[in-house]
């Protein structure tokens, strides 16, 4: 891996967001709980999804950071193996990774409330 792969990962993981892509996804989501949107910047889904995503993150970023909780996003269109590896179907998704193991997608993780409520119960 390269240092500033390393570097650029250490930085927006202490920020509690960060945008993952094949070279520092495993390492990064290897401690504490993630939540993940796989997206596709092409997708009109992944696109109208965006301003939630980005609210619930925003109403709770110190609270979540608090609890080791960290907010990630990979893109799937420049990512397609950590995606597939993850068994994305469509999008947007949002995963939930406890430790580094995926615990499945979010309910209702698409909805403002539904995403907040679960984000705030981890």
């Amino acid at each position: 891996m390269k240092i500033a792969t390393i570097l650029t990962a250490l930085a927006t993981a202490a920020s509690g967001y960060t945008i993952l892509d094949a070279e520092n996804f495993s390492t990064a989501i290897m401690d504490g709980y993630w939540l993940v949107k796989y997206y596709s910047p092409t997708c009109p889904w992944s696109r109208k999804f965006a301003p939630v995503w980005e609210k619930v993150y925003g109403d709770l970023e110190d609270k979540l950071a608090e609890n080791d909780v960290f907010f990630a996003e990979v893109d799937c269109k420049a990512n397609r193996a950590v995606c597939d590896a993850a068994i994305i179907d469509g999008y947007p998704t949002v995963v939930f990774y406890n430790q580094g193991v995926n615990k499945g997608e979010v309910p209702g993780g698409q909805s403002y409330e539904a995403l907040r409520a679960f984000a705030q119960s981890i």
